[in-house]
């Protein structure tokens, strides 16, 4: 998994993935974060799995500008964070698709990143 640093750096990965008419999947973290440390790893596994197909990001939100976080934020946009974290959001064709807010069990988690995955690849 990629970190993403700032917008201008999403906006490349984004037109890349356009080009390539390939989805990416963004895992908007935080190093204080148990759970965000706790699922990176099935994280990392799962884009080994998906390899080919997917490309898998992470953004820390505490290490970025706010600027890009808020580009990020789209279940709240009044917000100028995340309201919970680990927020996992799948994009195709430059735009966000769809997200999972990881405050529950890893495997619920990872299971559900699974399927929204298969719906774009």
């Amino acid at each position: 998994m990629e970190s993403i640093n700032d917008s201008d750096h999403l906006d490349h990965i984004l037109s890349q993935a356009q080009q390539l008419s390939q989805p990416i999947v963004i895992d908007w973290m935080a190093a204080w974060c148990r759970k965000c440390i706790y699922l990176k790893p099935k994280l990392e596994k799962l884009a080994a799995e998906y390899e080919t197909k997917v490309k898998f990001y992470y953004v820390d939100v505490n290490k970025v500008p706010q600027t890009l976080v808020k580009r990020g934020n789209i279940s709240f946009p009044l917000f100028h964070c995340f309201q919970k974290m680990p927020t996992i959001q799948v994009w195709k064709d430059g735009e966000f698709k769809e997200e999972v807010i990881g405050g529950h069990k890893a495997w619920l988690v990872i299971d559900e990143v699974g399927e929204m995955i298969q719906k774009y690849v």
